[in-house]
């Protein structure tokens, strides 16, 4: 049958596909806001096809992981081939659309937006394209990846920003023509564990314990919490800082540790597997941190999904300003902003905090309230 007569599909609007730069069980923010999007689909009555990558997982975890899926959500997976890579990537996912019917498209993550593109360039007549911008995708320093995202933003039926921090990122010409929402990140309150046997790390050190979740990276800031321990321990000299995440690139966190000989107030644990090990850090904390540094080369803080699974916990945060955390942090109820560069700021935060921790236990939790994904779907179910 010729190309041009092939017939597609009506669109279902219970259909939906998620193209996603990453995904659990594999690290990355943007892969846990597209698996919580694509439960909260589900919980709703969706059928959703996730494509995504694999990279930094497989084996058993993989296979673990799809088998706890909910049966609405197909997970398909894209390998590495060389150079065909992302040409392989691209003639995938037009293969998927022109066989479906889907009724919403949604691309997240920076290769992704360009497939989106791609996708609307050749099936614009098929359901409404939407991408999610987190923030670090929107101007990345290369002139080709930027022309390239800013051109597939532009053929977006609807945009999606996690923050006003974010929204603000986009091109003036995108922002003024286009269908823009802000949908915060949010979490899945009844996935997380709850039990009274879930005990807090006792050999965990300090007081007050901080903790960052989160890759090991300039953008998330656990260099400047690490800058500030020096002045933070002249009045706590018991303070203890706990970092989790992947430490592949940790090198120069450890030599800034050396060199201000804090050895004995700072713990890189690593990456944690799973909820219930975090669940176990969260508890065991007294205040999250995360000092979130915009880069030069564009990777900025979108908003900060670890800040609302700390606050699930009646754990306060306190964040930096000038960075999607500001959409994440209301100052007083879940947590304070700071500049991240100001040493008596934080001191002056955590005191803060320290000192009323009953008022910030209740803002957390009301906090998490208004950003339960059983809430937020239905904005996002709104928009058709």
């Amino acid at each position: 049958m010729p190309y041009a007569e092939i017939k597609i599909p009506a669109v279902n609007p219970s259909r939906v596909l998620i193209v996603s730069s990453e995904f659990p069980p594999g690290p990355g923010g943007i892969g846990r806001h597209a698996a919580d999007l694509s439960k909260a689909l589900a919980d709703k009555g969706c059928i959703v096809d996730v494509y995504s990558s694999n990279d930094y997982v497989g084996g058993e975890a993989l296979n673990n992981y799809r088998n706890e899926l909910p049966g609405q959500i197909r997970l398909h997976h894209f390998k590495r081939v060389g150079l065909l890579t992302y040409p392989i990537r691209i003639l995938r996912v037009l293969k998927a659309v022109r066989r479906s019917d889907y009724g919403r498209l949604v691309f997240t993550g920076k290769f992704p937006l360009w497939i989106g593109g791609v996708v609307k360039t050749f099936y614009g007549e098929k359901g409404v394209i939407e991408f999610f911008v987190h923030g670090s995708e929107i101007n990345p320093c290369n002139k080709f990846s930027r022309v390239l995202t800013h051109w597939s933003l532009d053929k977006a039926d609807r945009i999606w920003a996690v923050s006003e921090f974010t929204k603000s990122l986009l091109p003036e010409n995108v922002r003024g023509n286009k269908e823009i929402h802000i949908l915060p990140n949010g979490v899945h309150v009844s996935d997380w564990p709850f039990s009274d046997s879930l005990e807090p790390y006792n050999d965990w050190k300090g007081y007050p314990k901080l903790l960052t979740v989160g890759s090991i990276s300039p953008r998330k800031g656990q260099h400047r919490v690490i800058n500030a321990l020096p002045q933070l321990k002249k009045k706590y000299p018991q303070i203890h800082y706990h970092i989790v995440g992947m430490d592949t690139n940790s090198e120069y966190l450890r030599d800034i540790i050396r060199t201000l000989k804090l050895g004995d107030h700072v713990t890189l644990h690593g990456r944690f597997p799973g909820k219930n090990e975090l669940a176990k850090a969260y508890r065991t904390i007294d205040i999250f941190m995360m000092l979130s540094e915009n880069q030069p080369d564009g990777d900025v803080e979108g908003f900060g999904i670890s800040i609302l699974e700390a606050n699930l916990y009646g754990k306060p945060a306190i964040g930096s300003r000038g960075c999607g955390i500001e959409d994440a942090i209301k100052p007083g109820i879940n947590g304070e902003l700071v500049d991240g560069n100001n040493h008596s700021e934080i001191s002056e935060a955590i005191t803060n905090i320290l000192n009323r921790k009953e008022q910030y236990n209740y803002g957390t939790i009301e906090w998490v309230s208004r950003h339960n994904w059983n809430v937020l779907i239905n904005d996002f179910l709104k928009a058709k």
